[in-house]
């Protein structure tokens, strides 16, 4: 729609902002409905917005395709917020004490593996139907005849992966509606009861809402400040998706560039899904507060590498080895919250735990399409990009989330353990 990097970064975070902001009200209502119920009201929510979304650059008028665009992607964002919090809530559920690691394990590698295969989903459709659209300039290559589908119906390769995404989204309903029958999800191990709880309970809105933020884990101020001083760490996620696709597409060469999603889609998310399961395990029963702070040094410190300016060699290896870092603590994390949470409250916690990602999204945002313009300018030859600073900068960011945790480890460990799981363990 040619906003430019600073409002389209801008316009991304407040997206991925409002996935979080959703799971405090949203995620936490919808729970009480049964998991089965709020997953697929989530899920039809969300298809119909990326049905709007994928429809927009159609719709004319420049102002009411903004109204459109914005609107699908606050309706998303509702879907989301309020599956994501009900599935962990399904892990716990359906898990028991000794499975419960390998659970969250399991579900955030098995996240990470539809990245992977949306990444090579991607990677086909986006440059294939360019070239198809543009066959009087460049010669369609032999896989791209299936995608002559798309031809008159949309107006770029990006369009069709959004349709493409509806579709499975689709795809993905009907193959819940087969299997997550009403027989399997009374199949629980640790039944929460949450539908139960709300149909009973008497507490107004203004005391429901009061006691998300002023009960539970958010009045220790040892756990408030061992969740937020994740903040910077987690800005490179935000990266991920903000800064890294233009970075590769205007820095290196086309034929990397043509393959982005197999860099930003694929390693990432691959090395997460064997790695997860396995560090998982093998770090049970290491204090969670020991996991992050070596997980979140092993996630920053290779942004430094970019630094030293478009190798692909380097390139690779900061992918690897940010991987390996957050395969180490996201899962952890994640087991952490929800095992915080008391009966009915699954959700809720779920939702308080991911504040400082919400605030991670949203504000990198706010500067990461001015500093991409800056320092990797569309239209400017690679030899005359300054892609070293722009990395050097995100790396101090991030590095303030490993040298906080160590310095205040004797504070927080002293009262984190009176909260934390893993620690009855030892």
């Amino acid at each position: 729609m040619a906003w430019g990097d600073s409002s389209a970064g801008v316009t991304v975070s407040f997206f991925t902002g409002f996935v979080t902001l959703f799971m405090l009200g949203a995620g936490s209502i919808a729970e009480g409905f049964g998991l089965r119920r709020a997953i697929i009201f989530a899920m039809v929510v969300a298809i119909l917005g990326r049905g709007a979304f994928s429809y927009a650059v159609h719709i004319p008028g420049a102002w009411t395709a903004i109204s459109v665009v914005f609107g699908s992607l606050l309706v998303i964002a509702m879907a989301e917020g309020i599956l994501q919090p009900v599935c962990y809530s399904g892990i716990k559920q359906y898990t028991d004490e000794k499975t419960s690691s390998m659970g969250y394990g399991l579900i955030y590698a098995f996240m990470n593996l539809g990245i992977v295969v949306i990444g090579g989903i991607s990677s086909w459709v986006r440059p294939g139907v360019d070239r198809l659209l543009n066959a009087a300039h460049a010669q369609p290559g032999f896989w791209d005849a299936p995608l002559r589908f798309f031809v008159g119906k949309v107006d770029s390769g990006v369009e069709a992966v959004n349709w493409v995404c509806t579709g499975i989204n689709a795809l993905v309903l009907v193959l819940f509606l087969v299997f997550m029958t009403k027989k399997v999800e009374r199949a629980k191990l640790r039944p929460d009861h949450a539908e139960e709880i709300r149909k009973t309970s008497t507490a107004t809105l203004f005391e429901r809402l009061k006691s998300y933020f002023f009960e539970g884990p958010f009045t220790n101020a040892r756990f408030v400040f061992f969740i937020f001083m994740l903040l910077p760490v987690r800005t490179l996620f935000a990266h991920q998706w903000l800064t890294m696709p233009n970075y590769i597409l205007r820095a290196y060469p086309k034929g990397i560039g043509d393959r982005m999603e197999w860099l930003v889609n694929w390693i990432n998310p691959l090395i997460i899904f064997i790695a997860m399961p396995i560090f998982t395990a093998l770090t049970k029963r290491v204090h969670v507060y020991t996991v992050m702070l070596i997980g979140s040094f092993v996630s920053a410190v290779p942004t430094f590498l970019l630094a030293g300016g478009p190798h692909l060699g380097l390139l690779v290896a900061y992918f690897i080895i940010f991987s390996l870092g957050e395969a180490l603590w996201s899962g952890r994390f994640l087991e952490y919250a929800s095992e915080l949470a008391p009966e009915g409250r699954i959700a809720q916690y779920m939702g308080l735990a991911q504040i400082p990602w919400w605030a991670a999204k949203l504000t990198t945002g706010f500067y990461s399409g001015y500093l991409l313009n800056k320092y990797c300018t569309e239209g400017v030859p690679r030899e005359s990009l300054h892609t070293g600073t722009l990395w050097f900068i995100y790396g101090c960011v991030a590095m303030t989330t490993p040298v906080g945790l160590w310095l205040a480890r004797k504070w927080v460990m002293s009262g984190l353990s009176q909260v934390n799981p893993a620690a009855n363990d030892e």
